[in-house]
């Protein structure tokens, strides 16, 4: 069955973006729960016009309460990831931005997901955290709906709610709870059936999930309140018939739909000219779901937006990719104010970072520019740990940078950044460099050997550029050192205890 969903923007047709070129577009794609979403867009005159939108049902959360992706759910996703690749065919890799969210921060074979999609979609697939989630769509909404005074942006997906405070374009809030549409469906309406004790059971799950944050939430007095994912727009249709637009929708007739949904007492019995059969499954969830948070928030009112995540995703690779504003940057270097870092030092280690990469980079395949951004993230903060103590330095800056929240970064971008940051002196765990599916234990392993050999050269911590050359026999590094460093007796004692460490990941130093 095909259960494909294609929007098309007003500013174009399919056959019209297709035929003009694809090198001026830009992509994001989003891997939800429940849907996974493709916008297509191009900056004219330094703003994002979008161009054509294209979603395909997947309710790749169905069946996540054992953890794991269902077989069918996983076929689904992979049938609509090799028709997304046939859209961004002729995209450049920097021109394409895919992220995945709460399904795949959950499921136990993420991993082999990722690796199967990896044959159908040659762009790599960002896990993003909850909170990351929760900006990104604000961003996105930002864009869409400008508003000066303070507001509140909810998301409900099928897997989970995001909720988002802030003013004008900043986010001040961000938050991400595991309770979503599908997964509420799943767990309190099994096999369909309503009853007012589920609803009621449903509804109180979730606010005690959120009583602990509503304080916090009710603390930011929003002025403005808005809804946004594909449950809130359903219900909103729901409540509004044949109208088109940005929909309001107030908690009264939240309740209305309850007391419809209960008399019905099946999801069989809902009428789909009324809800998209493809969300009735999730339908009653969603709708628990936003009575609960707004019960717990004293919202009567909100309106409903298209704008979403994706929106926001667009914005931001518009923002890498044409105007080379890139916020991981803008994130390392504030990380590096707040623990006080030592900037000279971090300069040191850079710099050496580079040279070295000048002789391995190409053969290691490590000249990427997110490779490079995480060593120049791993030079400059993995001292951050001195804050807590400088005997083993090295744990406390993997601990910090594992458990930060890193606006811009990917999971597991900021966790192989924590993990550089673990090991860039002393010993090296190698069972830690396995478990990521964004890079390969290789590219790890090599990244690793990278920053501790710029570690290394600057443990003087003294301005110099002793460092000539490397270049690469087999699986051993050949440094060409000049200056004063080349016959220091400390210098060398400090590379045949470190070829000690490196024995782990099967290299070596050599002073050529």
């Amino acid at each position: 069955m095909n259960t494909s969903n294609e929007e098309s923007m007003t500013q174009t047709n399919d056959s019209e973006w297709l035929k003009s070129d694809s090198r001026e577009h830009l992509a994001a794609l989003d891997l939800g729960s429940n849907s996974f979403h493709l916008i297509i867009g191009r900056v004219i005159e330094g703003q994002i016009q979008p161009i054509h939108k294209f979603k395909q049902r997947v309710s790749l959360a169905e069946g996540l309460l054992s953890k794991g992706i269902s077989v069918e759910a996983f076929e689904r996703g992979l049938d609509a990831l090799s028709q997304f690749a046939m859209h961004l065919r002729d995209f450049a890799p920097e021109r394409v931005r895919v992220v995945a969210t709460h399904t795949l921060r959950e499921a136990n074979n993420r991993k082999e997901f990722i690796q199967a999609a990896r044959q159908l979609l040659p762009f790599p697939i960002e896990v993003i955290s909850g909170r990351e989630e929760a900006r990104l769509i604000y961003l996105g909404v930002a864009q869409a709906v400008p508003f000066r005074g303070p507001r509140l942006i909810i998301d409900i997906g099928g897997g989970s709610t995001e909720f988002a405070v802030g003013k004008d374009e900043v986010p001040e809030l961000l938050l991400s709870k595991s309770f979503g549409s599908l997964v509420v469906s799943e767990r309190f309406f099994a096999k369909g059936k309503i009853t007012e004790k589920r609803f009621n059971k449903a509804v109180l799950s979730v606010k005690q999930e959120l009583e602990p944050f509503s304080k916090q939430l009710k603390r930011a007095r929003a002025e403005q309140v808005l809804g946004t994912s594909g449950t809130i727009k359903a219900l909103a249709k729901w409540i509004h018939p044949n109208t088109e637009g940005d929909l309001s929708i107030e908690l009264q007739q939240l309740h209305q739909l309850r007391d419809k949904l209960l008399a019905l007492k099946d999801l069989a019995q809902i009428d789909p000219a009324e809800v998209e059969p493809a969300r009735i499954p999730s339908i009653v969830g969603g709708l628990a779901v936003l009575i609960a948070v707004c019960e717990e928030l004293n919202i009567d009112r909100l309106n409903s937006v298209d704008a979403a995540l994706r929106e926001g995703v667009l914005f931001e690779l518009a923002e890498q990719a044409v105007f080379h504003k890139d916020i991981r940057y803008k994130t390392i270097q504030s990380m590096a104010v707040r623990y006080q870092v030592d900037d000279a030092q971090a300069e040191r280690v850079l710099a050496s970072v580079e040279r070295v990469l000048e002789g391995v980079g190409k053969a290691w395949k490590l000249n990427t520019p997110d490779i490079k951004l995480l060593l120049t993230g791993a030079s400059g903060l993995h001292e951050v740990g001195m804050n807590i103590s400088s005997s083993g330095i090295q744990k406390h800056s993997g601990y910090i940078l594992s458990n930060a929240y890193m606006p811009g970064f990917s999971s597991d971008e900021q966790r192989v950044l924590a993990l550089l940051c673990r090991y860039f002196r002393k010993k090296i765990s190698a069972e830690d460099l396995s478990d990521f599916a964004q890079f390969d234990h290789l590219t790890v392993a090599r990244m690793i050997v990278v920053i501790r050999l710029g570690v290394l050269l600057n443990a003087s911590r003294q301005t110099h550029d002793a460092l000539r050359s490397v270049s690469l026999k087999g699986s051993t590094l050949m440094l060409k050192l000049q200056g004063p460093l080349a016959n220091s007796a400390i210098l060398a004692a400090d590379i045949e205890r470190e070829n000690k460490h490196l024995s782990v990941l099967g290299y070596q130093l050599v002073i050529a």
